[in-house]
């Protein structure tokens, strides 16, 4: 009976919350534009000298499966239409980044970058 309990407890305490108050931080994307629509697609790795010595066509061809797509319908549209392929931008995610290649995410917020 004591083994009993003691597992009934030790199952308790192994399902039981972390004690972490739920809060998640707020994740960032930086990165290049590569195609701007109805969503924008955005790569993290493309390095800007690369917008210098390569077209569009051969950066999208290089990086389109590792970069995320981008829902900008909650995004401020004096931002959005300022949006061109090339820019730098910095995106705040509301919610999961879909692993899918590309990826997906929503944007809640997005700043282009000066640099």
């Amino acid at each position: 009976m004591k083994r009993i309990v003691f597992l009934f407890i030790f199952l308790l305490v192994g399902c039981g919350t972390s004690g972490q108050n739920g809060d998640v931080a707020e994740m960032t994307v930086t990165g290049y534009v590569l195609e701007v629509g109805e969503r924008i697609l955005v790569n993290e790795k493309i390095i800007e000298e690369e917008f210098e010595t390569k077209t569009e066509q051969e950066i999208h061809d290089e990086y389109y499966l590792s970069s995320t797509f981008f829902s900008i319908r909650s995004v401020n549209q004096s931002i959005v239409s300022k949006l061109e392929v090339g820019q730098k931008v910095k995106i705040v995610v509301e919610g999961a980044i879909a692993e899918s290649a590309p990826a997906q995410a929503k944007a809640r917020e997005i700043e282009i970058v000066k640099e």
